[in-house]
């Protein structure tokens, strides 16, 4: 245990050791203290279990980026919540490291069965105000994260009658937090975009098409164990319901983003879809948010073929017999009319 918490506490400690330069435009040695630090305080919450490891990395981290996009270096800035605050990269680091510690505390001393979505859902509320502060372009800002609330307040409402894992409320908040840092400055102007852009010289700026690709990557683990506790699905259903399930949203959310910009048109409109120029930007969406979820799935069946081969083949199999030998259609409708 302790040698798998030591080698995922270092492979993180290297992305941020590397992450650091790009976000803070640290030197070496500042890297090095970060990625120490970093590494010290997941080895710390991963020892007693990585439930707690999963919950530091979560509540730090994403509180780290917010913090260092409201008030590192916010260049253009509109709306009402604008201030001239700016933090230095130490002290945004200092105040993330403590919700971590202050997260890992609280899930420590309560015993509340929902303790872990209770304080993830405190993190991405502090984060939401957060963000809301010297955001590039308001109104935008305030159109996108319409559709994020009534998918937050959903699942609030919905955990005590239907408590996901803790896994899946986690992947929940990293995809969350993926949009409303998008929001912050709009997709098509979200600041790591532009260095993917300027890295493998694109284009474009990408940071839409990497929501689009976790919406299936991380919500198809979620709507996996909905699928299979609501409907019993197993065996190959149980793999392909989510895939279907996520492909069908892709397509409704680009229906909605149409629905939108007809509603409120001109600059506002563009800016929420865009598209950058690109016709077939939907559809492109919707792809890469399938090719997410398929490869989630893929992980998935991996694991349960190593940990259960012969229960996964037997379910496999038994999946894809026909239960229901009597067919239906005018059959049905037959048999209605004889009653």
């Amino acid at each position: 245990m302790n040698k798998k918490i030591i080698a995922t506490s270092f492979v993180f400690a290297l992305a941020v050791f590397y992450f650091s330069k790009i976000g803070f435009r640290f030197g070496i040695l500042a890297q090095t203290l970060t990625a120490c630090l970093s590494f010290m305080l997941l080895y710390i919450a991963g020892k007693d279990g990585w439930q707690r490891f999963y919950l530091v990395f979560l509540t730090s981290f994403s509180s780290a980026v917010a913090l260092g996009c409201s008030f590192f270096n916010p260049t253009v800035v509109t709306g009402p919540f604008v201030t001239d605050l700016r933090l230095s990269p130490f002290l945004i680091l200092c105040i993330s490291a403590f919700i971590g510690v202050i997260a890992m505390y609280c899930y420590q001393q309560s015993k509340s069965d929902n303790r872990f979505g209770a304080i993830l859902l405190s993190v991405f509320i502090f984060n939401w105000i957060i963000l809301c502060i010297n955001v590039r372009f308001f109104e935008e800002s305030k159109l996108e994260n319409f559709s994020t609330l009534p998918f937050v307040i959903l699942t609030y409402i919905t955990h005590r009658w239907f408590k996901l894992s803790n896994t899946s409320y986690g992947l929940i908040f990293v995809y969350t937090m993926l949009h409303i840092y998008g929001s912050h400055y709009t997709y098509s102007e979200v600041p790591f975009g532009f260095w993917m852009q300027d890295m493998w010289d694109m284009t474009r700026n990408h940071y839409d098409r990497i929501v689009h690709f976790s919406f299936g990557l991380l919500l198809a683990y979620p709507i996996r164990e909905m699928t299979i506790r609501i409907s019993s699905a197993k065996g190959f259903w149980g793999y392909w319901f989510p895939i279907e399930f996520v492909l069908a949203f892709s397509c409704l959310y680009e229906i909605i983003e149409w629905l939108i910009v007809e509603l409120f048109g001109g600059d506002l409109g563009m800016a929420y879809l865009g598209t950058q120029g690109d016709i077939w930007d939907a559809q492109k969406d919707m792809l890469l948010a399938g090719v997410g979820a398929t490869i989630t799935m893929c992980v998935v069946a991996l694991i349960m073929l190593y940990y259960r081969r012969g229960d996964f083949w037997r379910e496999f199999k038994e999946s894809l017999r026909v239960k229901q030998t009597r067919v239906l259609g005018e059959q049905m409708f037959k048999e209605f009319e004889k009653q």
